[in-house]
């Protein structure tokens, strides 16, 4: 009787089984990494090659899969999920065709420096900016953010910053009304935003800061300057919406107290017993 872990038994059964299932159950037995490879680039069956791609170890094997622009895309991303070489994973990057692919392979890499390599030198920019979403150094964030050529992985980078100088910086001196939103966006001081708001030359970008601001008393300066009626009306609504939303807490107020005013008129109690006042 053939056990079902002698190899040249599963590479029969892989040969010759008609049955898909009875495949997979094979291929979870599979240790030979040539037969694992054979099955995983051949076999008819979509469910047997993916559980043959999640088993191999070859990184050499997998990026081989990794990069088959006829192959199956979810094989192709198993295959990149299971390579271990952040070098194999660079070159995936470097030289998959789909995106996405790319894609999954830059959220498996660690290294800064590699991270840093792609984000600058990328040709596609969806894939400098997919680098960037994962790089943590405040210096190269900041260094991308102010000379990507492209407004869109400025942007990317922006969106990636906390400190608030940095980002003020951006606001005010990016070439792009985009950049620059996404830098008010993430800019908390009134008072850089108030400056924002009497140097930017974009609505858009006046609008978005105008929105930031929580003092209300330069709220209101704004909305008396008819020198921007656009944003001295967009001013006023906003004045008009942070009213309202005070109103109703204070409405609710006023008729809970109201409701128990009313029930203590109704009822005292005298020794125990209710009556009426």
């Amino acid at each position: 009787m053939r056990l079902i872990h002698e190899q040249d038994f599963l590479e029969l059964i892989m040969a010759n089984e008609p049955d898909f299932y009875v495949r997979q159950i094979a291929v979870a037995n599979i240790i030979d990494e040539k037969l694992l490879e054979k099955v995983a680039k051949n076999d008819v069956d979509y469910h047997v090659r993916i559980d043959a791609v999640r088993r191999i170890k070859n990184n050499d094997v997998l990026y081989e899969i990794a990069i088959n622009q006829d192959e199956d895309y979810y094989i192709c991303k198993e295959a990149v999920m299971a390579i271990s070489s952040p070098e194999i994973l660079h070159k995936i990057v470097t030289e998959a065709f789909d995106k996405d692919i790319k894609s999954v392979a830059i959220g498996k890499i660690t290294d800064s420096t590699m991270l840093y390599n792609i984000a600058s030198t990328a040709q596609d920019f969806y894939v400098r900016s997919d680098a960037i979403k994962h790089i943590k150094d405040i210096g190269v964030l900041e260094k991308i953010a102010k000379t990507d050529e492209d407004y869109y992985v400025r942007a990317v980078a922006t969106q990636q910053i906390e400190d608030e100088q940095i980002l003020f910086a951006i606001a005010l001196n990016d070439k792009d009304y985009y950049v620059r939103k996404e830098a008010v966006l993430k800019i908390n001081d009134d008072k850089n935003l108030i400056e924002v708001i009497q140097n930017d030359e974009d609505h858009h970008v006046r609008k978005t800061a105008l929105e930031k601001i929580k003092d209300i008393n330069l709220i209101k300066e704004i909305a008396l300057d008819e020198s921007d009626r656009y944003l001295s009306r967009f001013a006023q609504k906003i004045l008009e919406e942070r009213e309202e939303n005070v109103k109703i807490p204070q409405i609710k107020d006023e008729i809970n107290t109201m409701d128990i005013e009313s029930d203590r008129g109704e009822h005292s109690f005298d020794n125990g017993e209710e009556t009426s006042r």
